[in-house]
């Protein structure tokens, strides 16, 4: 990958983010409303300039799978306003995390197999995590419940990709998944149990290292293998 313009467009990223970061603090809502929708596109902006030579299905995947990050991040912003659009946001990241568990797929070589050492601390952190939101939750049940299955459906699939792609690949996709769970863990309990200002600042900057990461991840396995091709 050429390093220069991605240095470039990771340190505006980082300005963005850090603005963003300051608009939670403050409760800077027109900061806000310009900074946040920013961060996903620059991702964006990062993944297509790092794989600008590929056509792999991987790398399309993964800008749909950005594109409905960007589009859940713009239905948050208004659930203030307009408490329909909490669900819509819900659903385009549950629609996010489909397109990356299938890029994960696509992206390795190898069935996945789900071990039992994995499956069990996964399945054992989400009936945590939901018995704690259950008591809150009023109509969000099902909803809320389907993310979470999905959420770490797709931790597993970026786990499964070790020893299937390159370690640095791995490392970096999986840990973005770690803080897109993370993340997301602190955005419910944010959400439906108690608000502060920290969970605000905590799930933004584990959010935008989630999306920088995995991002990085899978550019390095596309450029990675057509090197190899």
């Amino acid at each position: 990958m050429n390093t220069t313009p991605l240095r470039g467009i990771t340190f505006l990223t980082i300005i963005v983010a850090l603005l963003e970061l300051f608009s939670e603090i403050t409760d800077n809502r027109t900061l806000h409303l310009c900074s946040k929708p920013l961060l996903v596109l620059l991702v964006a902006l990062f993944f297509l300039t790092a794989t600008h030579l590929s056509q792999s299905k991987t790398k399309i995947i993964i800008v749909v799978a950005l594109f409905f990050s960007w589009l859940g991040d713009v239905f948050l912003m208004f659930k203030q306003e307009y408490s329909w659009t909490f669900l819509c946001g819900l659903g385009a990241f549950l629609v996010s995390h489909i397109f990356y568990i299938v890029a994960y797929r696509v992206g390795s070589e190898g069935r996945f197999q789900l071990s039992f050492y994995i499956f069990v601390p996964v399945i054992g952190y989400g009936v945590v995590l939901y018995s704690v939101l259950a008591p809150h939750l009023g109509t969000m049940h099902i909803p809320v419940a389907v993310y979470a299955v999905v959420l770490l459906s797709m931790f597993v699939a970026a786990l499964e990709r070790r020893q299937r792609v390159s370690e640095e690949s791995f490392r970096w996709a999986f840990g973005g998944a770690i803080c897109f769970v993370l993340s997301d863990s602190i955005l419910a309990l944010h959400s439906f149990v108690q608000p502060s200002v920290v969970a605000r600042v905590a799930l933004m900057t584990l959010y935008i290292a989630a999306q920088y990461a995995i991002a990085r991840g899978m550019a390095l396995h596309i450029t990675t293998s057509q090197q190899q091709q």
